[in-house]
Parts: C-alpha cells; structure tokens; sequence
C-alpha cells in the first residue's frame, strides 16, 4: 500500500526530468557535427572522455518503431495453383495474380487470450463425460458387518467395501457427466472473432494461402505428399468449396489428404473452428471458398453477395482486372443506400 501510495504521490516533473535525462542519453549517442567538435576546447573533452566511455559500454540499444503506414481497406493473398496444368504456357513459380480480402476480417489485431478461452471449451466440448468410478454401496461385497464391533482388539469396521480397505468403495470419486457436462458455453460473436484473430495471425506470418483448384485427377497419396512437400505444407489445413455435387477432382483430393496424419481437409467453410485453424501450420483455402469463409466468420457483414447483385463473370483465360478505388466507392455507395431506406422505415 505504500509504495501504491508513493507512486501516486509522484508528481509531473519527476517524469518530465527523468524523460529529459532519457533524451539526453540517446542525443549523446548521436555524432557529433565536425564544426562543433572543433570549436569545444580539449581540456573539457578529456575531462568527459571517460565518463562518455563507460556510458557508451553500459547504454542498452533503444527498441526501433516501424514508421506509420495509412490503414488499407484490404490485405493481398498471392494466387498459386496447386498443380500446374500442362496447357499452361508459363513456366515460373511466381503467382500471376493476388486476392483481395476485407482487412476488418484478415487484419485483426492478436488476442491470445480469446484463442487461449475458445480452444480450451472446444477441448472441454470434445470430452464423453463417461468417466464413472464405484462407491462403497457398488462394489461387489456383502454388507455383513466384517467383524465384532468389541472384543477383538482392532478398529471397528463395517462393510467390506469402506473406502479404507484394499479393493473398497471410493469416496467421492468422478461421476458420469454425460456429453453435455463438460462444455462451456461461447458467444457466437467470440467465436467469430476468434476465427478473424486465427486467420489474420496465418496471414501476417505468410501461412495464409490461396489455390484455384483444389483437385486430382486420381487419389495419389505419393503424388500430393510429394507437391506438398515442394511448397512446405506438410501441415496444412484445406478448405473447398461447398457445391451439391462435389466433382471427382476434389473427391480425389480428399481420399489422398485421409492417408496423411498432418493434412487436414473440409469441404465446407461452416465446419472450420478456432483449433483447427491453430493447430496446422498452413491454411489453404480453394479459389470459391474464399467467399463462403467471409460469410462465416461475419455473416452480418456488407461483404456477402446481395439478392439482386450478380457476381462477375469472366471468360477462359481472361484476368479480372480490380480497382480497389472504384470497389471501396460502390461499397460505400451501397452502404449509403442500405442506411437511407432504414431511416425511411423508421420515420414511418
């Protein structure tokens, strides 16, 4: 408490001077001009050598701050292809063209300690609950009393089963708990927000990627370990695309991943959790998941494809040109329209 009270007793200047002697240090690690140098007179520079010595051997490097960069709408993902075709006229690795992704989805700031709450109730969620143990009353023992109460010189006892012999009851042992006893509850917009959390720290260590296809033409578990290995996915998260009928393509895709102890593969975006997302090292999502993985972790976000919007259409072999000034005014555009017609109801 005292020292509480002394460090709230602590006034202004004492910061102000402690911060000025900080300043100084650092400027007296700066070079000195040439001019001044000159003009200072010797007898005061070997005075000060020494002392300037030892602080020089004592003074710890300051922590260096990136300069500020302005806040960008969206953050950029590479487009790679997972198996080149043979068609395909360039021969270089480098990715022909980048996805933009919402940068209020991508871009989130860390919170450990959110991950650290979901992942543990979704570990507690997974738990059967069945753990059971037997109390003295179902053991398998008669209930006679094991020997006279007086007379035989040694402590009274009961049933065979008392919790203090070899092969009695246990007291207050784990009861049966069913599926539901261990799970904890979380909000969906935590959940949620773990998700942005998750997939943003995946992007901003560089293990956020983009395929087109997500497709083979035969279950080769030797050929896809062996791609995988090429590009450092070993451990790696896949997410495809949600259609009513899965191709053979992706289906092969798979039935290969189901031989590989590290690879994991969803076809729906619904089904990705925090832990999964933690868990591998990489995550990779399919070209047309992209939109369906936006929609689960903000569904009430202006990023969903409207009724009444049609989505673009490109022909083979033509590049998407995106303009990210012209996008940002059509969704603010939008946005203005949508809050308009929400005042009109209102006033009604």
């Amino acid at each position: 408490m005292s020292l509480l009270l002394r460090s709230r007793a602590l006034r202004p200047s004492a910061f102000a001077s402690s911060v000025r002697s900080l300043a100084t240090t650092v400027e007296s690690s700066a070079p000195v001009d040439a001019p001044a140098a000159a003009a200072a007179p010797v007898a005061e520079a070997s005075t000060s050598a020494a002392p300037t010595a030892e602080l020089s051997a004592r003074r710890v490097p300051l922590p260096t701050t990136p300069p500020p960069t302005p806040y960008h709408p969206y953050v950029h993902v590479p487009l790679l292809q997972l198996f080149r075709s043979p068609s395909s006229s360039s021969t270089s690795s480098a990715p022909s063209s980048v996805i933009p992704l919402p940068s209020p989805l991508f871009n989130v700031p860390s919170r450990p300690s959110l991950l650290h709450k979901i992942i543990i109730a979704h570990l507690s969620s997974l738990r059967a609950g069945t753990a059971s143990t037997k109390n003295r009353s179902e053991v398998n023992y008669s209930g006679k009393k094991t020997r006279p109460q007086k007379g035989t010189g040694g402590a009274r006892l009961g049933s065979r089963g008392s919790p203090m012999l070899v092969g009695g009851g246990r007291a207050f042992g784990p009861r049966p708990k069913g599926p539901d006893g261990w799970k904890r509850k979380i909000n969906r917009k935590e959940e949620q927000l773990g998700l942005r959390v998750a997939l943003s720290e995946k992007w901003r260590t560089g293990r956020l990627s983009v395929v087109d296809k997500l497709a083979m033409e035969e279950p080769s578990t030797r050929l896809l370990k062996e791609k995988l290995a090429g590009r450092q996915w070993q451990d790696t998260l896949f997410i495809g695309a949600d259609t009513p009928v899965p191709s053979a393509g992706l289906r092969s895709f798979e039935l290969a991943c189901g031989n590989l102890p590290d690879v994991a593969f969803l076809d729906n975006a619904e089904d990705i959790n925090v832990w999964e997302v933690v868990k591998r090292k990489n995550v990779v999502l399919e070209l047309e998941a992209v939109d369906q993985l936006i929609a689960r972790i903000d569904p009430e976000g202006p990023w969903a494809l409207e009724e009444g919007l049609e989505e673009w259409e490109f022909e083979e072999g033509e590049e998407a040109e995106w303009d990210e000034a012209v996008a940002a005014e059509e969704l603010e555009a939008e946005l203005m329209e949508s809050e308009k017609e929400i005042q009109g109801e209102a006033r009604q």
